[in-house]
This record gives C-alpha cells, structure tokens and sequence, in this order.
C-alpha cells in the first residue's frame, strides 16, 4: 500500500472518529437544552414565545394626529399601552372592535423618562384633545399593563371622572409587582408593591360614574403576584390560561373586552 493510501485511510478514520463525536456531543447538548427547556414554568415558555408575535406592533406609525372620525353610536375608544409597548399593540383589538361597531378609536404613545404620574398627565392630555376632536362628552379607556395604572392616575389626579365612561385594565399591576424590582427607573421604582405612589394612590378611588373592569390572570408571569391586576371595586374578570399579552392576542380577550365595553 503506497503512503497516500495509508495517509487518506488514516484521516477517513480520524474524520470518522471526530463525527462520531460530535454525534454524542450533539445528544449530549440537545438532552441538557431539552431538560432545561423542560424545567422553565409553562406560563413563561409560552409569555417568551408569544413576544415574536407582537412585532406587528413595530410597524404602526409612530405619530399620527387625532381625527374625528365619523360618530358610531359609542363613545370613542383611547388605548392605553403599557411598558415597553407602542400604539401598534392594539391593531388587532381594534380591528376586531371596529368589526363589532366600535370604529373611532385612538391609541396613545407615552413619551420617555419620568414616574407613572409624569404617564398619567400624558394620559389625561390626550383624553382632552380626543374630546376636543370628536366633540364627545365621554371616552371609554382600554389600557394594558402599565397603561392601566396610568389611567387611573389620568381620572383619580386630572378630574377626567365625568368625561371617562368606563374604563378596561388588561394584567395592570394596580397593586404593584415584584418584577418591577428587576427595573430601577422612575416607573418600576413606583410599580413595587407599597410604594408611596401606589399607597397614595389606593387612597383614591376611582369616582363612582366610572365604570370599571379589570382583567386578570394567574398566568401573566409579569404580575407577581397575579391578583395585584384585580382592581377594587371593579368587575374583576379572570382569563387564566392567557399569557400577558394574551389580553392584545387572544380573540376571546377581544370578545371579553367588547362585552365589558357594552355592559350597561
């Protein structure tokens, strides 16, 4: 056998040796990523894997100025979004609304920087220009998130209590989380649970004219714990298994939401 024989057996066999290896490796890696995979809670695989599916938020645009639109019978809806969020996230809600007769509705964009009272006023101006635009007496507010406690802060703080008809909160943490620790800004700093901002504001309920639901749920693994999203005094409807942003995906959050919005 010549030497270039022997030399390209020899790094068959080497190559052939290395495969093998990376095989085992492979079954190796795959069953640790499989078993870690397997040791995350359910609620949070299934909240990580839904975020791919809130890029359609990302294309809204970003500024768009307030129409009056052609009245429907209803008062005008203002969406509220909440941390991290945009006004894209509610163009499928509003669309599914807008199917069921809701056709004005308006979503909002806080600026950066500043506590939850600072979205609050931001909050209540927009209310006023949307009444201002559609020549309405009232708004009906759907706010997700953060966007809920805002909206409290915009009617309890800015005497918003006449000209707001009801008001939807989607997995707001009214009483604080403990995930808002993980953050050290001027918002999560008021979202931990007895905060002075949350404090003051349990202090002041919400005006008895507004009619108010909120919707919560034990598998939105951002509200620690979940019943913190439970306002007092409100309609408290649970919609375990939705994830927190079941409430902007899920057809049967839409639904919910339309029923509380027509409730008399």
């Amino acid at each position: 056998m010549s030497q270039s024989n022997e030399a390209g057996e020899t790094l068959v066999r080497i190559l052939g040796a290395v495969g093998r290896g990376l095989v085992v490796a492979g079954r190796f890696v795959g069953a640790k990523a499989a078993a870690a995979y397997r040791g995350v809670d359910p609620d949070v695989r299934r909240h990580i894997a839904q975020l791919p599916l809130m890029s359609y938020s990302l294309f809204a645009r970003k500024g768009r100025p307030v129409e009056a639109g052609t009245p429907d019978g209803h008062p005008p809806i203002v969406f509220v979004h909440g941390l991290g969020g945009g006004r894209g996230d509610f163009v499928p809600m509003a669309l599914y609304l807008r199917h069921k007769g809701r056709r004005r509705s308006y979503s909002m964009r806080f600026e950066g920087g500043g506590n939850v009272e600072d979205l609050g006023a931001q909050l209540a101006a927009f209310v006023r220009e949307v009444l201002e635009v559609t020549g309405e007496p009232q708004v009906d507010v759907v706010a997700h998130s953060l966007g809920g406690v805002a909206a409290l802060v915009a009617i309890v703080d800015h005497d918003l209590g006449c000209r707001v008809r009801c008001v939807v909160t989607l997995g707001s943490p009214l009483g604080g989380t403990y995930a808002a620790r993980l953050g050290n800004t001027p918002v999560t700093w008021d979202l931990r649970p007895g905060s002075p901002f949350l404090e003051r504001l349990r202090k002041l309920p919400l005006p008895a004219s507004v009619r108010a639901t909120s919707f919560w749920s034990a598998s939105a693994v951002v509200i620690l714990p979940p019943e913190s999203a439970r306002l007092f005094g409100s309609q408290q409807i649970e919609m375990t298994p939705l994830t927190h942003y079941g409430y902007l995906l899920h057809p049967r959050s839409w639904k919910a939401i339309c029923q509380a919005l027509t409730s008399p």
